[in-house]
Order: structure tokens, then C-alpha cells, then sequence
């Protein structure tokens, strides 16, 4: 069996931003939801820009 691929997402919740690992973004959410108890959650994929040569 095949280990799901995770990706990064920044998820804002009540002022908090954060990098979470997940599956999906439905996924971080759920996640979200569970550990901060709140309802208004939104996640983001996390791009990479490039970066040092």
C-alpha cells in the first residue's frame, strides 16, 4: 500500500496562520475544525515561488 501524497496549505483560523500537511484541502480543514473547535477556516495551497540558487 501507498502512502498518501501530502502538500502544504496555509490555514487561517480566528487571527492564527499556520502550515499544515493534508492530504487536501478538505482535509486541512477537517483537521483544522477538529483541533481549534472553530466553524470559519480557510486553506490554501502553499506555492512555491522559487527560491535561493
Amino acid at each position: 500500500m501507498t502512502a498518501p501524497t501530502l502538500h502544504p496549505y496555509r490555514i487561517t483560523v480566528a487571527g492564527l496562520e499556520y502550515i499544515a500537511l493534508a492530504t487536501g484541502p478538505c482535509q486541512a480543514i477537517a483537521d483544522a475544525m477538529l483541533l481549534h473547535g472553530a466553524q470559519t477556516i480557510t486553506a490554501k495551497p502553499l506555492r512555491q515561488t522559487g527560491g535561493a540558487a
